[in-house]
């Protein structure tokens, strides 16, 4: 399986829309620290899904 783009393309986009929906929460005023947490997670899993998505691939 070496191309993962699909993967990761859609990895991306369910870790922003988690983020967004804990986001929600928070926005609302009913949230908890878990919700904070779990935001904060989904931001960070995204980007790094993003960066894979978008970094240069060596030649072989």
């Amino acid at each position: 399986m070496k191309n993962r783009k699909i993967y990761r393309v859609f990895m991306a986009i369910a870790c922003f829309v988690f983020a967004g929906l804990n986001g929600y929460r928070v926005y609302t005023g009913n949230y908890s620290t878990m919700d904070i947490i779990l935001l904060v997670v989904f931001l960070i899993f995204g980007t790094i899904y993003l960066f894979l998505i978008f970094k240069k691939e060596k030649p072989e």
